[in-house]
């Protein structure tokens, strides 16, 4: 998705190019609300991306009550010291643990288990660590479609990294966002999902699988570090990425020994506890 589009009454989206992960160009700013606005995730660095967001903005010709941030990831939160400082110093909320990694003072902490009215809209705010500690989600009571952050894509992967990110938190959260229900995910990059349901299945199993590859290839291979393992669970991949693969299955190797089905010596992974 990289053209504005309102997408439900209330609930529409701008697009703005990102130094974000490949294949993925662009993070879609959400803007929520029918007689003022939220702003979720004013992300772009770069000028151009910001002053268009602002001319967007204008043109709507409603008053912006705050900007909220889904976490706190440089491709999420570029455009937000800008985009504050043109509006008159305007309302930041993030979760608390977003607000500890941003060099921004956040005005108003979210957790999740509340109702924010929004112009009109009514978003019920859920905190789903796993790809970030403090990352939110946002369901909007009318249309039941959910601002997704980067608990999926609609173009590239979600990567979890090891230190930031937790496969076991991500899974949970995952489930978490099935419960919901929602009609739709509106992701930060890429357009709408609409078979919401089985697109939050989808996620779950292939994690689940690439957990089920690294258990079989450490048991084909014995001992073998996080970038060793990457030919034989990403074989698909280019090996200029098996880096990058690498930090991915860091995630699911920690998952096996948090479990008790993996434990490492030195740098390199091997089946079974200490």
């Amino acid at each position: 998705m990289t053209e504005p589009a309102e997408v439900a009454p209330g609930i529409r989206v701008f697009p703005v190019r990102t130094p974000t992960l490949p294949p993925a160009t662009h993070t879609n700013v959400w803007v929520v609300g029918q007689h003022s606005l939220t702003v979720i995730d004013p992300a772009s660095p770069w000028t151009e991306g910001q002053d268009a967001l602002f001319e967007h903005l204008q043109s709507l010709d409603r008053p912006v009550d705050r900007l909220v941030l889904t976490h706190h990831h440089a491709d999420h939160i570029g455009g937000i010291e800008d985009l504050s400082r043109r509006l008159g110093g305007v309302e930041i909320c993030a979760h608390p643990l977003t607000a500890e990694r941003i060099g921004v003072p956040v005005d108003t902490l979210w957790e999740g288990g509340i109702q924010v009215e929004c112009g009109g809209n009514t978003l019920s705010v859920h905190h789903t660590p796993g790809h970030a500690p403090g990352h939110l989600v946002f369901l909007d009571q009318a249309s039941k479609m959910l601002v997704a952050g980067d608990m999926v894509a609609g173009v590239g992967t979600i990567v979890i990294q090891p230190g930031d990110g937790h496969l076991g938190s991500y899974l949970h959260s995952l489930e978490r966002l099935r419960a919901l229900g929602p009609t739709a995910l509106l992701p930060a990059h890429g357009p709408v999902l609409h078979e919401a349901d089985s697109v939050l299945a989808f996620y779950i199993a292939h994690r689940n699988m690439r957990t089920e590859q690294i258990r079989s290839a450490l048991d084909t291979l014995g001992k073998a570090t996080a970038l060793e393992l990457a030919p034989h669970v990403y074989a698909e991949l280019d090996p200029r990425f098996h880096p990058m693969a690498a930090v991915q299955i860091t995630s699911h190797l920690i998952f096996l020994e948090e479990g008790g089905f993996a434990s490492m010596s030195g740098d390199r992974w091997g089946l079974g506890g200490d």
